[in-house]
């Protein structure tokens, strides 16, 4: 229709305005109404007195204009549509000539002569009215479908446009994905339902130390030892049964180097289109500086820093344990409170340095004379003690002694100073004995080492300072 409109002004210009007996006839029509109406006002200019002559003149001629219309085009038409409508049908019976000498006549005489013709063909040919019917219905049919082909077509590239665009949508989401999995510092992997990497982002084998060939296709549990791999099934397996991603969760590792080092993982459900689990992915962030931070802390929470051996707080924890363990094996258990005897004298003399050197070999000797069994602590200063756990008869003299004869043999610092005047003083507790709680029995034992400090380079049981007294 709207190639109708663009189309139709421009045909009858270029054809002349009146080459049309057809649009003359109908512009004729108009111009007999406009001259009627024009020649009324004209002659009755008193419209107010005269409305009803000029209404009937009026209706009178718009009523001749449409009869015009009517004769003249409406009803050759409607003969024609009808004719023609029959002729399609297979029915040639209708012989009416639609005359006239405008168009329709013209079209009136083609489709005369047309019925004709064809009628002529179909009886050459054989062809029974029936048969006419039945081909025109199939024509019909054939065209339906042609319609509905153009159609299906038409939607189908509409379709097709669609889905390239989404798939185009898609490929720029999924390189915006990538680029971004591939500029982020944690690692990135992607593995199958085994745990064979399928994807996996260039921070982790850089973590991991292997190259990209190398990592492809890898089992995860590779990447681990037996009771890592065994947690990091157990894992898989739960995110299978319940569909859900698993926390983030510590997991050791091992370098292509062997190197271990530790990381935090993360393990998400890959799920297709049945919402049925086909694989996994996830997030690897290294945490071994981290651990090895807390670990640090853990251990100065416990220990001396300059000498490693258990520090105060690490005393009194393992004293109560030793108390519990008594109790419990009916064993008496012995405390040593050593002091260093002319310490000061190094510290003075040759610095600092030279003492914290001394210390950290004292500790060295008191380890290497002491069972794995005993606990060595170093309370502060030249102070340390040692918890006797005993797992045979007692004999604290003979450990006294040992310690002694260790300590007090000379000390070579640096390399080069030797120091030979270094002493120690050891007081010796016994629990129950001495004491039953933890403050009376250190106190004790803090006594019997200053008494042996009087003399210096010896050993005091409280119990001989208490006899005595």
């Amino acid at each position: 229709m709207l190639m109708q409109e663009k189309t139709l002004f421009p045909y009858i210009w270029r054809n002349g305005m009146f080459s049309s007996s057809l649009l003359r006839k109908i512009f004729g029509s108009v111009l007999i109404v406009l001259t009627i109406s024009v020649l009324v006002i004209f002659f009755f200019r008193d419209i107010q007195q005269n409305r009803i002559i000029l209404l009937l003149c009026v209706t009178g001629s718009s009523f001749l204009a449409i009869w015009l219309y009517l004769k003249t085009i409406l009803l050759p038409i409607s003969y024609l549509s009808e004719i023609a409508s029959k002729i399609l049908k297979g029915d040639f019976s209708d012989d009416r000539y639609i005359t006239g000498q405008c168009e329709i006549g013209t079209l009136g005489a083609a489709l005369y002569r047309l019925k004709h013709d064809v009628e002529n063909l179909l009886l050459e040919a054989g062809v029974g009215r029936q048969e006419w019917t039945t081909l025109f219905r199939k024509s019909e049919q054939m065209r339906g479908q042609i319609y509905d082909l153009t159609t299906a077509k038409k939607d189908i590239a509409e379709e097709a446009d669609r889905i390239a665009m989404q798939l185009e949508s898609l490929r720029k989401s999924e390189d915006r994905y990538r680029t971004m999995l591939e500029n982020i510092e944690e690692g990135y992997y992607e593995t199958d339902l085994l745990g064979n990497l399928i994807f996996f982002n260039d921070s982790l084998y850089n973590m991991l130390g292997y190259s990209r060939d190398e990592m492809v296709g890898m089992s995860c549990f590779e990447l681990t030892d037996d009771d890592n791999a065994d947690k990091l099934s157990q894992t898989f397996e739960q995110v299978v049964d319940n569909g859900k991603a698993a926390n983030l969760f510590d997991l050791k590792l091992i370098r292509q180097t062997e190197k271990e080092f530790y990381v935090e993982m993360s393990v998400t459900p890959i799920k297709d289109s049945d919402g049925q689990a086909m694989g996994f992915r996830g997030i690897i962030r290294d945490v071994s500086a981290r651990r090895e931070y807390h670990e640090k802390l853990e251990y100065l929470a416990y220990h001396d820093e300059l000498t490693g051996l258990y520090n105060r707080k690490a005393f009194f924890e393992r004293l109560k344990d030793t108390f519990a363990q008594s109790d419990r094996d009916l064993r008496e258990k012995h405390v040593f409170f050593m002091d260093l005897d002319k310490f000061k004298q190094v510290n003075d003399t040759l610095g600092h340095e030279a003492g914290d050197k001394l210390l950290q070999e004292v500790a060295e000797r008191l380890k290497t004379v002491m069972r794995q069994t005993d606990h060595i602590c170093r309370l502060g200063g030249d102070e340390f003690t040692a918890i006797l756990n005993n797992v045979t008869e007692p004999d604290p003299e003979t450990a006294a002694q040992r310690i002694i004869e260790a300590l007090s043999a000379p000390y070579r610092l640096n390399g080069l100073q030797e120091v030979s005047f270094i002493n120690i003083s050891i007081g010796i507790a016994t629990y129950p004995k001495d004491g039953k709680d933890i403050t009376t029995l250190v106190n004790c034992a803090d006594a019997a080492m200053f008494e042996a400090k009087k003399i210096g380079n010896r050993y005091v049981f409280f119990s001989d300072i208490a006899s005595s007294d």
